[in-house]
């Protein structure tokens, strides 16, 4: 193993390590946000299925993440920051995301998706704005009918739709 590919730092510091130990978290937190949704069955699930079955999910798949990543050795979390414009993007992400949830009651989901779909293409992916406002546009569009329409969730409308 070369120098560089060796890490410098303890397990506990490893990339993978600290992401499944972070996601473990995530995924205890959803499971105790949902514990109290009756699961229901295969046949007819409740509304806690899907939540707890996700959060059940992410465990294991994290579980997973966090042994290999004390098993194996990987990059050390320091060295993967070291890039300035990743971070920048990282922070523009977590932004993004906290605006959408504060801004989707009273926008509505469609003009908060869309905004959001617009930061993350242009701002993360660094594409124009075409292809930005065209992303908005058929992912604001496709998850509205998928969710609103297909499943019959309701989604907010926001201060300008009834």
């Amino acid at each position: 193993m070369s120098e560089a590919a060796r890490p410098r730092g303890p397990r506990w510091r490893r990339a993978d390590a600290v992401a499944g130990a972070a996601f473990l978290a995530l995924a205890f937190g959803a499971w105790l946000a949902g514990r109290h949704l009756p699961p229901g069955s295969l046949r007819q699930p409740g509304p806690g299925f899907f939540p707890l079955g996700l959060a059940a999910l992410l465990a294991v798949l994290s579980i997973v993440l966090l042994v290999r990543g004390l098993a194996r050795p990987g990059a050390d979390l320091p060295s993967m920051w070291q890039d300035r414009a990743g971070v920048r993007r990282l922070a523009l992400i977590g932004a993004a995301l906290v605006g959408y949830v504060a801004v989707v009651e009273i926008a509505g989901y469609l003009a908060a998706s869309f905004a959001l779909f617009v930061v993350m293409i242009r701002g993360v992916g660094g594409y124009g704005w075409r292809a930005a406002f065209s992303a908005g546009a058929i992912g604001a569009a496709g998850s509205y009918l998928l969710f609103a329409r297909a499943l019959k969730v309701n989604l907010p409308a926001g201060l300008w739709l009834p």
